[in-house]
């Protein structure tokens, strides 16, 4: 961690275990990030049945989520998401990608986090049209962190892989 705060660090030039402690972390987060997927569309990937999940219905005999259903989900997420997102970013931004490209994937990516902790109390209290919300923000922090994933992977492993004099 202390590389990070030398300015102009770059991941493709940290030495070989610290890379394959980054790599083997963010192979860990596609992983977390499929589950998220799984989850997210557990009631199925139509707004109405994201609806139907958090508002209950008839059709289906299925019970609203509770207000203390929510806290609890919210709980984990917020404690959770943030950081992932965080750590995540602070890899982005050890790449040679562009400063534009690395704030959009920042800001979309927690946007989506944004959206995901908030989208189901928005789907619950408000409307069930809130669902279109909910969805956007699990494609964008899915997209978002799989965008990132990627970029620190390529860049981490392609090019000149001196390690910095300290890092040696």
């Amino acid at each position: 961690m202390q590389a990070f705060s030398r300015r102009g660090f770059q991941l493709r030039r940290a030495s070989l275990e610290t890379r394959i402690a980054y790599t083997s972390f963010l192979l860990l987060m596609v992983l977390g990030i499929a589950t998220l997927l799984a989850l997210a569309f557990r009631a199925g990937p139509s707004p109405s049945a994201i609806a139907t999940y958090y508002r209950g219905g008839t059709d289906e005999l299925s019970f609203p989520k509770t207000f203390w259903q929510l806290v609890e989900v919210s709980h984990f997420h917020l404690f959770t998401i943030p950081v992932v997102v965080l750590i995540l970013s602070h890899l982005l931004y050890a790449t040679p990608i562009s400063i534009r490209a690395r704030v959009l994937l920042t800001v979309s990516t927690f946007l989506g986090a944004f959206l995901d902790v908030t989208g189901p109390w928005a789907v619950r209290y408000l409307s069930g049209a809130m669902a279109y919300l909910l969805i956007l923000g699990w494609c964008l922090l899915a997209f978002g962190g799989l965008a990132i994933i990627g970029i620190t992977i390529v860049s981490m492993w392609s090019g000149d892989h001196k390690p910095e004099k300290d890092e040696a």
